[in-house]
């Protein structure tokens, strides 16, 4: 009985839902929702001491340790000496978070984890007196291991978080361009005219 009140009650639901649920109309002038850039807000809100790439046009990138920035400038100490890097915003092409060591712990725990679980969880040979801990424990060793080789060449690989992208009109007018309402600009192939 139970059952035939409850097919009733499904039948009759959706037999009244088109009647309850109203169409919604579009907008006459939807405006795309924008993605959230890179933007120089991000680098000052960066942590003093946080590990960072800046990429300058031209030539090579510096890793170095954030100290600070200010609407125009960018500066950082260098990593491996004591000195002190000055970048000014319009040279500064991207700015990434140095990434790869913790990148590089995350593999190597990750396959240390795997390891433990393989060896605690694969059946002891038979004649085996060891306790499966340390069975466990040769597998993490073991995935340490494995996860450190994949590790060191994928830190290399893989770049960091992207912080910062250089804006093409504050090269020009040393300000941020004021956001479009129409979207991104299209261009004509001449970039070169004034």
């Amino acid at each position: 009985m139970r059952d035939k009140s409850f097919f009733s009650f499904v039948l009759l639901s959706l037999a009244l839902l088109p009647t309850a649920v109203r169409t919604q109309t579009l907008p006459d002038n939807p405006e795309p929702v924008r993605a959230r850039s890179a933007d120089w807000d991000r680098v000052q809100d960066l942590a003093r001491g946080d590990g960072i790439t800046v990429a300058r046009a031209g030539t090579y990138s510096v890793p170095c340790r954030f100290v600070g920035a200010t609407d125009n400038e960018l500066f950082c100490d260098s990593m491996f000496s004591g000195r002190e890097y000055r970048f000014s915003r319009a040279e500064v092409e991207r700015v990434r978070m140095e990434d790869k060591r913790k990148n590089m712990r995350i593999l190597i725990g990750s396959f240390a984890a795997a390891g433990l679980v393989w060896g605690v969880a694969t059946p002891p040979p038979t004649g085996s007196t060891a306790p499966r801990v340390v069975d466990g424990l040769a597998g993490a060793a073991l995935g340490g291991f494995v996860g450190l080789i994949v590790s060191v060449p994928a830190a290399v690989l893989i770049p960091g978080r992207l912080i910062y992208r250089h804006s093409p009109s504050y090269a020009k007018t040393g300000h941020p361009a004021p956001p479009s309402k129409e979207g991104p600009s299209q261009s004509s192939g001449d970039e070169s005219a004034p």
